[in-house]
């Protein structure tokens, strides 16, 4: 299993505004482009703020065709208002891709 996280560091103060915007992610954009829901969590310690959002693929096929079906959605005019909304509540983020390795 693959999984693709995303940390984010919402600026202060924005980060349920955030939490908000990804929710709407995986209710609309998700179920339009046939993408895994993602987990979402936040800081409980550490830097505040803190978002993370987790994706988990079986293999790194599964991820090459979630990642087609992101081109089409960013090349859609309504994601990108949504993007829009989302951009200016983030201070940074980077991301990471995991192999889940059992017991």
């Amino acid at each position: 299993m693959i999984i693709e996280r995303m940390t984010f560091q919402a600026k202060y103060g924005e980060g349920d505004a955030l939490v908000s915007v990804f929710r709407e992610f995986n209710r609309v954009w998700a179920k339009k482009y046939r993408m895994t829901t993602a987990k979402i969590y936040t800081d409980a310690t550490g830097e505040m703020f803190t978002v993370i959002v987790d994706t988990a693929f079986k293999d790194m096929s599964e991820m090459a065709a979630a990642q087609a079906r992101n081109a089409q959605m960013y090349a859609d005019p309504a994601f990108g208002q949504w993007f829009a909304r989302m951009q200016p509540l983030v201070r940074s983020g980077s991301r990471q891709l995991l192999n889940s390795v059992r017991g």
